[in-house]
């Protein structure tokens, strides 16, 4: 009888057991597939077996079904690894190339931004078009040809490096007895009326900054305040001297003593007044200046424009070898200069009238400079220096680069200006 009860009792038991498992499996199906795997050797089912796709919710079902709409969103939602300052400072995280970074109401934000522009010096060669940052497609210079009425007026200098190296000091640096002079901070420049500045990156601004103010001064040696290799001074210079014609005492050269890492230690500028004579030349520039654009009063930017380019050339005589020919002030005190003092002259006076007019230099036959006017419906290109022949005073007045590719091939930093595409105000 013992037995027969104990018998029983495990009945019982095992069929409370078995009705408990029933209840539990109609509850949730996984204990079922868990159990059945354990059974079959298959040890525990994973994530997905466990919960279907379409049974799961939250940000990852989310996101698969807006796959298109969040496309960044894939990449946030894994966790990154924490980084010590220190390893941090070691090492840079990799990034895909062209990929740029952006802090957002602290996020970090990852964008593929758009394929940049090349940039060029000017030196055009392969298969592929060149372009500046700002659209301009280089023209080849071997397809340049040059009309005759206007063959040789040119005289641009470009902007001239002299280096010399400096003796290796104890250590291998070379500290140099000159100061900053004038650091030029706090000094800002209008990115419509001064784009070359806009074309440096931070430390170039600095320098750019810098070198204008000791140029203003006439001070002409001073240590750059900004570590630059010799080879990226050239484009700062450049782009201080293209965007200001007022500093019309500042020439296109430049000496730069550098150390054993070719990093530029002392800079000097050269001038072609002294300060003694600075005060004369300046009266003497701004009264012409200022009678020329008593004559621009009530106008329209395009009327200002086209009778400011007709005074210039009524004003100006072409002379190659005219002194202080690469300044304004050659053409606008003197009455004598070549393609780059028109230029300057026509920069100057169009930036006091308040109408965004760019130094452009590049390769017409010869080194040239010509000017890009930004008016209401676009920009233009004028050469005042060619239009200054007899019988052409309007055939490369407010121009498209389309029209100009056979004759005028921008090089150097004047690749990134604006590309030229006004229509409305071309003279036909």
């Amino acid at each position: 009888m013992k037995i027969l009860k104990g018998i029983l009792t495990g009945i019982g038991v095992l069929t409370v057991l078995m009705c408990a498992l029933i209840l539990l499996s109609s509850v949730n199906p996984g204990i079922t597939r868990t159990l059945s795997s354990l059974a079959s050797g298959n040890g525990l089912p994973s994530k997905e077996e466990e919960e279907p796709e379409e049974e799961r919710g939250g940000q990852d079902s989310f996101v698969g079904q807006h796959e298109d709409n969040f496309p960044d969103m894939l990449s946030q939602t894994e966790e990154e690894p924490e980084i010590s300052p220190e390893e941090n400072a070691e090492e840079e995280p990799e990034t895909d190339a062209g990929e740029d970074s952006e802090e957002t109401s602290g996020e970090r934000v990852q964008r593929q931004p758009e394929e940049p522009e090349r940039e060029t010096s000017g030196d055009v060669s392969g298969d592929q078009p060149v372009r500046g940052t700002n659209g301009y497609e280089v023209p080849e210079e071997s397809g340049v040809k040059v009309p005759e009425a206007v063959s040789g007026k040119s005289g641009y200098q470009p902007i001239t490096e002299k280096s010399e190296q400096l003796p290796d000091a104890e250590g291998g640096e070379y500290t140099s007895n000159l100061g900053y002079g004038e650091t030029g901070d706090g000094l800002a420049f209008d990115a419509v009326l001064y784009p070359y500045y806009q074309m440096l990156d931070a430390k170039g601004q600095h320098l750019y900054r810098q070198i204008f103010a000791n140029a203003t001064v006439l001070n002409e040696a001073f240590v750059p305040i900004e570590a630059v290799p010799v080879a990226e001074l050239k484009n700062v210079i450049m782009a201080v001297y293209n965007d200001h014609p007022e500093l019309f005492w500042l020439n296109t050269v430049f000496t730069c003593k550098y150390d054993q890492n070719k990093i530029c230690a002392e800079l000097a500028l050269e001038f072609n007044l002294t300060k003694e004579e600075l005060a004369e030349a300046s009266s003497e520039f701004y009264n012409e200046a200022n009678a020329i654009l008593t004559r621009l009063q009530n106008l329209s930017d395009y009327e200002k424009e086209i009778r400011l380019h007709d005074i210039l050339i009524e004003k100006i005589e072409y002379v190659k070898g005219a002194d202080k020919n690469q300044s304004a002030y050659s053409a606008l005190v003197e009455g004598k200069s070549v393609c780059a003092g028109y230029a300057r002259a026509y920069q100057y006076l169009m930036q006091r009238l308040g109408i965004p007019c760019y130094y452009c230099t590049g390769y017409a036959g010869q080194d040239h400079a010509w000017n890009i006017v930004w008016l209401d419906d676009g920009f233009y290109n004028v050469d005042v220096t060619w239009d200054d022949t007899e019988g052409g005073e309007y055939d490369y007045f407010n121009k498209t680069d389309e029209e100009y590719a056979d004759t005028h091939v921008r090089r150097d930093l004047s690749v990134n200006l604006p590309k030229c595409e006004g229509r409305r105000y071309a003279l036909q």
